[in-house]
């Protein structure tokens, strides 16, 4: 099978290409943007370049975005037809914005899965404290509206989780898989510096937002404190919130710039009293580098995941493989991952009390708990290495494949019009 993954960065997709690849599964290709392309074609095979158009500033401000996708697909469909005369391509798997495939459904005889992370921000979710401002609910249209055309038109659009399935309309969701990425994370002896005589006790997201639950997480650790002084809380994120809307309550709570909070991290530590730095319970991690994020999950004891809204956050899938025990909310896609008492716990998000008496059970009596650590690792490994999740992409690229070949002998006058065109 010749597969071409497209992506502007490498994103999703780069783990299974290199792994396909390795392993003589399939003839991987990856078109991603020039910059990308040029910083790893020496380290990663089958790279393939497309040029990259930038928002136009004197755009119409709602459609911004799409006309910059737009452009993009037309740039993508290009970097194809060239890559089509040296080889052949059985099926193309693009994701629905990093690799927007709008130009491509009709063009090539080649069927198409698109993978969807969410079909909107407003279907995924946000806390109603920080509400969606106006703007950004007029733009979530246009981008709700380009994933269901995605659904429609794919022959099948792969999501990472059962939840981001149904946040679709149920008439799509039979043209919708739910499969999560696969992983191949490497252990490596922990670097970061520990408080000696205390429990650490982690947080882990990408941004620090409410949505993301670390807001919750402040909130549990302050009740923990109440009980138990030996624990210091390592919070790990940007303090740039990417998902939900916290930036915009900021600016409308304080209007002058010069009162206003550096961000919701900010925000959240000084509502609640809470200050970093030599003497306190709290530290936060910045963003580094990979080994260093690695280095700070090894080093803690226990980790709070109270996510309130999500998809399928990676951030969990690296505590899991590296063995850590888990407390996490039992909302959105986490039950599909974490099996209560088997390889974590899961709390209601709100009940605090629930969340307090967990972890404090953890601190008195650590080695009754190390089970769920071995568990996660194991079921990590089991259920979403990339040997074990290659096998499920592949039998989902040839049900695509088999899809295309009914639908197109369903109606062979549509592929002989289109044939005639690109004559």
């Amino acid at each position: 099978m010749r597969v071409l993954f497209i992506h502007e960065g490498l994103g999703q997709f780069q783990t299974l290409h290199q792994h396909l690849n390795a392993e003589g599964l399939a003839e991987s290709w990856f078109l991603c943007s020039t910059g990308v392309h040029d910083q790893h074609k020496d380290r990663i095979p089958n790279l393939v370049p497309f040029r990259i158009a930038g928002e136009n500033p004197k755009s119409y401000f709602y459609t911004r975005g799409l006309e910059a996708r737009m452009q993009r697909s037309f740039l993508i469909k290009e970097a194809i037809g060239k890559l089509l005369d040296k080889t052949a391509i059985d099926l193309i798997v693009a994701h629905g914005s990093g690799g927007f495939p709008l130009q491509l459904f009709g063009e090539f005889d080649i069927p198409i899965i698109t993978y969807i992370e969410f079909p909107s921000f407003t279907s995924h979710g946000y806390d109603p404290r920080y509400p969606q401002p106006e703007y950004a609910t007029y733009r979530d249209k246009v981008f709700e509206m380009t994933s269901y055309h995605q659904a429609l038109r794919s022959d099948l659009v792969i999501v990472p989780s059962e939840h981001a399935r149904a946040m679709f309309p149920a008439c799509l969701q039979d043209r919708i898989v739910a499969q999560m990425e696969g992983f191949d994370i490497q252990r490596k002896p922990s670097r970061f510096a520990r408080k000696d005589g205390f429990c650490h006790i982690g947080f882990s997201a990408r941004d620090l937002s409410s949505a993301k639950g670390f807001e919750q997480f402040i909130l549990i650790a302050k009740e923990i404190l109440k009980l138990r002084a030996n624990v210091r809380f390592v919070f790990c994120g940007a303090p740039k919130v990417l998902y939900s809307y916290e930036e915009a309550f900021l600016q409308s709570r304080f209007p002058a710039a010069e009162s206003r909070p550096a961000s919701f991290m900010h925000y959240v530590l000084e509502r609640e009293g809470i200050t970093l730095g030599e003497g306190s319970s709290f530290e936060h991690v910045a963003f580094a580098g990979y080994d260093d994020f690695a280095s700070y999950i090894e080093a803690m004891d226990l980790f709070l995941y109270p996510l309130q809204f999500g998809s399928a956050n990676w951030g969990l899938f690296e505590l899991l493989f590296r063995g850590r025990v888990v407390v996490a909310s039992d909302r959105c896609f986490v039950p599909e991952v974490i099996r209560h008492g088997h390889n974590g716990l899961l709390c209601k998000y709100e009940d605090i009390a629930s969340w307090v008496r967990y972890a404090t059970a953890i601190i008195d009596a650590p080695q009754e708990f190390r089970h769920l650590g071995d568990n996660a690792l194991a079921d990590a490994h089991e259920r979403f290495h990339v040997s074990r999740v290659a096998e499920r992409y592949l039998t989902i690229f040839e049900t695509a494949i088999r899809r295309h070949k009914l639908a197109a002998s369903a109606s062979p006058l549509l592929w002989r019009h289109h044939a005639l065109c690109r004559a």
